[in-house]
């Protein structure tokens, strides 16, 4: 596997193979090779949320420290089975194995909820999200978050995406319900959501981006922002013709290809 990045790199955190001399080295501005280790099996740089499941019974701890000192956990018991678990700025969201998205958090932000909090289903306890279900090109498949965006991908490649637009710049039409995302009316292959920015890959492995440019997390050099779609030159950025994208992850504020080689 291929490992390319761009973002914030105050650290040298995207420096994978060898560390640099630089005290103070700059961010990344666009998408820039880091890694070509067939080892690396997944990408993971995120700040997380501590969360365990077991037996059924999804457990909620305050910290690390209470975890470990076995302290009391908020418990939801009888949750249904949980393929991915995911948590955003002031909440979390679940997807079921039969394709069911669940969310709960701050009652204060609940247009990331993507639903109406009540007495039944308050913010604070997970709550189905009504608008994915039954979708015209199958169930979600993946959830991701970031910010104050969550986005859902569906087994027929159709994005969704909702959240806080007053928080979040996004995309410009950014609602507190799920609503679908077109891009240049392409098929949807894998999405990616950071703090304040998002990547999308489509079926004919072109890569998109959207949001904040502050730390050079879209890749896009001289760009600040920008709240609509747009398309990387992946010509000049990868080094052979023959690679291709198969994978995208996001930071909080920086951002990953992953790209493999196609078979001879």
């Amino acid at each position: 596997m291929v490992l390319y990045a761009t973002g914030f790199n105050a650290w040298n955190q995207l420096q994978v193979e060898e560390n640099s001399s630089v005290d103070d080295p700059d961010d990344i501005s666009s998408f820039t090779c880091v890694s070509r280790n067939d080892a690396i099996e997944t990408v993971l740089p995120f700040f997380s949320y501590t969360r365990v499941r077991d037996n059924g019974t999804l457990h909620q701890y305050a910290s690390i420290r209470n975890l470990l000192s076995n302290s009391p956990s908020h418990t939801f018991p009888n949750f249904p089975d949980i393929t991915q678990l995911v948590a955003y700025e002031t909440g979390f969201a679940a997807l079921s194995s039969t394709g069911q998205v669940w969310t709960w958090g701050d009652e204060r932000y609940a247009a990331c909820l993507g639903r109406e909090p009540s007495d039944d289903s308050p913010a604070d306890t997970p709550g189905l999200v009504p608008d994915l279900e039954d979708l015209p090109t199958g169930p979600v498949i993946k959830l991701v978050a970031g910010g104050y965006v969550l986005a859902a991908l569906t087994a027929g490649n159709d994005l969704y995406c909702w959240g806080h637009a007053g928080r979040s710049p996004i995309l410009h039409d950014l609602s507190d319900t799920p609503s679908p995302v077109v891009i240049d009316d392409k098929d949807i292959v894998d999405v990616a959501v950071g703090d304040a920015h998002m990547l999308a890959l489509t079926a004919d492995g072109e890569v998109y981006v959207t949001g904040d440019n502050a730390n050079g997390q879209l890749g896009l050099p001289g760009v600040r922002s920008t709240t609509t779609w747009t398309r990387i030159d992946l010509g000049s950025v990868l080094d052979a013709e023959e690679a291709v994208v198969t994978g995208l992850v996001a930071g909080p504020r920086n951002s990953f290809l992953i790209v493999r080689k196609q078979p001879d």
